[in-house]
């Protein structure tokens, strides 16, 4: 029996069903990550494991009792989530992270030190009395992790955790999840549209589309067949193989990448290890522009647009770099840009965009 069971979940809002048919069980101790394209109905599953949400049918049942209006609070005080836009009072770092002890009552002597002791893991120490709406994204994300933590839930639930984050940011945030799960054995489950992530830190993954959990399974083999069947639907692109070395010296765990993808092309990545490669770039991630982008982005390099792919929603526009990559853009932005077959563009992805595996 696991931590918490989900047998045949429904959810619907007005005529919509955002989640159908919905059946999990989610192991004490666990790494459970969650991945789907947007829309498929992640959050709204977080939000049904936090007790966030009620289901329209079936049951959800922790530590093997059946959660309903009476115990739900019982659920909510085990479990903590951190959404993907984290909310903060305008008010310090220190208060931010103290408040949910301070609603439990915690003496403030215990406060300080377990607020300290949050702050420390997710590398914030010194930050306690700058206001928190005024740090960067990624460093009020680490904060919205203390909050949670701080109060030692059984179960930390994250919506999109590393999503738009830094690569220091990142590595943080993915680090804090480890620590917590081996030293503290907390159950972690977390949603993601990366599978290179989910099988980086994940014991394993389910994949969700259109509110369905298609396959749940360990994060290599579920990688393996997500993989074959995007290929067999001729949907995989940027999927490339290449040669990595480290730009420092090498990290413990993870660093900066260089990756020859051919004689004249180099990209940069995070990765795990070196050596030859494989990897991917989300097409949606990619930015196309007729002139360089000033940006923290790592890889920005000219090409000659050598295809143009209208689907029902989208462009797909391919780009020769040396090879060819192709970016996801909007019929706006494609009339904005007024780009034609064999116009010499920029592209521009993040070296976090880049998965390695």
């Amino acid at each position: 029996m696991g931590i918490i069971n989900i047998q045949d979940v429904h959810v619907s809002f007005e005529d919509s069903d955002v989640l159908r048919g919905i059946t999990l069980e989610i192991g004490s101790g666990e790494v459970f990550s969650i991945i789907g394209p947007n829309g498929s109905g992640k959050t709204t599953l977080l939000k049904l494991l936090g007790g966030l949400l009620k289901p329209t049918a079936g049951e959800i049942k922790y530590r093997g009792n059946v959660i309903t209006d009476a115990n739900r609070e019982t659920l909510r005080q085990k479990v903590t989530v951190v959404f993907q836009q984290p909310i903060h009072f305008g008010t310090s770092v220190f208060k931010n992270v103290a408040y949910g002890l301070r609603i439990r009552k915690t003496d403030e002597g215990s406060i300080s030190k377990q607020v300290d002791k949050a702050l420390t893991l997710v590398g914030l120490e010194g930050f306690e009395k700058r206001q928190a709406r005024k740090l960067s994204g990624g460093e009020q994300r680490r904060v919205a992790i203390a909050r949670a933590v701080v109060l030692d839930p059984e179960i930390l639930l994250l919506d999109e955790p590393t999503a738009d984050l830094d690569i220091d940011s990142t590595r943080v945030v993915e680090n804090v999840l480890r620590t917590l799960n081996k030293e503290k054995e907390m159950t972690i489950v977390y949603s993601t549209h990366n599978m290179f992530q989910a099988e980086a830190l994940a014991d394993r993954t389910a994949v969700i589309e259109r509110g369905k959990i298609q396959k749940v399974g360990r994060p290599s083999s579920i990688l393996g067949l997500e993989l074959e069947r995007l290929h067999n639907n001729g949907l995989v692109l940027n999927t490339f193989t290449g040669q990595a070395t480290w730009q420092d010296s090498r990290p413990t765990w993870r660093g900066l990448l260089d990756i020859q993808l051919t004689e004249d092309v180099i990209i940069e990545a995070v990765g795990t290890h070196d050596g030859e490669v494989k990897v991917w770039v989300p097409p949606q991630d990619v930015i196309v522009s007729n002139e360089a982008i000033l940006s923290s982005a790592r890889n920005s390099l000219r090409g000659r647009v050598v295809r143009i792919d209208n689907t029902e929603s989208t462009i797909l526009l391919t780009v020769n770099i040396g090879v060819e990559i192709t970016a996801q853009i909007t019929r706006k932005s494609l009339r904005e840009i007024q780009v034609d077959i064999g116009k010499l563009v920029y592209v521009t992805f993040k070296a976090s965009s880049v998965a390695v595996y």
